[in-house]
């Protein structure tokens, strides 16, 4: 346990280290959503809601609203994440073969991506209300959340292949830019099409357009999204396991973890 605190308050301290991602955090999205409101035309367009079949006559601003807090999400959380994992991976390698716990390393990964997630769907979801009431906001907090979770995901994905960070951010920006524009109606006259359920994010865009126009929550689109998640976070996983494999002897294997650990970090 002592660990996994150590571990969690490393990570965290390093993404409140990241300026540039809290300084987009605290501007970019009031911003976006307050731009939105005074330019994007209040004409209702037809979204395909596939938890009840039906097809929901939105406002256009507030389905931008919508579409815009999602992809800030995807591009904060995608970013954070990749940064964090691009940055620790070879203190990370050096831990563990100190005798460091894996299981506390993973544990601390994934509670800062639901921090981080958390903290921006929240912080969204406040600044949509302040311009009108979604009818579950709750839910859509979650929807936001999950969009945050799956591109935090997706980055700590990229983090294995891609060389910088700024190769990573151009990733994350143009997927998120691409996927959730094909779902918006006002953007893609085929936002309905059958393929955009095998997106990223349609489990999410579906989960807040229905608590922001009805009281329906659709958990198999919903679950969709959570795929996704599951399956970036097997092959994160598998590839944190295999470059964090060490092969010590017996003597090394009964050192006591703490004084290793304290060397690694010693200047």
């Amino acid at each position: 346990m002592t660990s996994y605190r150590v571990a969690v308050g490393y990570s965290l301290l390093a993404l409140a280290r990241n300026r540039l991602a809290i300084v987009l955090l605290v501007w970019l999205i009031p911003l976006a959503i307050t731009l939105v409101n005074l330019v994007v035309t209040r004409e209702e367009v037809p979204f395909a809601f596939r938890g009840t079949g039906e097809v929901l006559l939105v406002g256009g601003e507030k389905m931008t609203m919508i579409s815009g807090s999602l992809n800030a999400a995807a591009l904060l959380v995608g970013f954070m994440m990749f940064s964090a994992a691009h940055r620790s991976g070879v203190f990370d390698r050096r831990l563990i073969a100190a005798g460091y716990s894996r299981i506390a390393l993973l544990l601390a990964k994934a509670t800062t991506l639901v921090v981080a997630a958390g903290m921006v769907a929240a912080y969204a979801t406040l600044c949509i209300r302040f311009y009108w009431s979604p009818l579950q906001p709750v839910v859509l907090g979650v929807g936001i959340f999950v969009s945050g979770v799956v591109y935090g995901a997706m980055g700590l994905f990229l983090a294995l292949f891609l060389p910088g960070e700024l190769e990573g951010m151009v990733a994350i920006i143009m997927v998120s830019v691409i996927e959730l524009g094909l779902q918006n109606p006002i953007a893609s006259p085929n936002a309905a099409a059958s393929l955009v359920r095998f997106l990223p994010s349609y489990g999410a865009m579906q989960t807040c357009v229905g608590a922001a126009f009805t009281d329906v929550l659709p958990a198999r689109q919903l679950a969709l999204s959570c795929g996704w998640l599951v399956g970036f976070g097997l092959v994160v996983l598998a590839a944190f396991l295999a470059h964090t494999r060490v092969h010590l002897s017996g003597t090394q294997q009964r050192r006591r973890p703490e004084s290793s650990v304290r060397r690694v970090l010693s200047p």
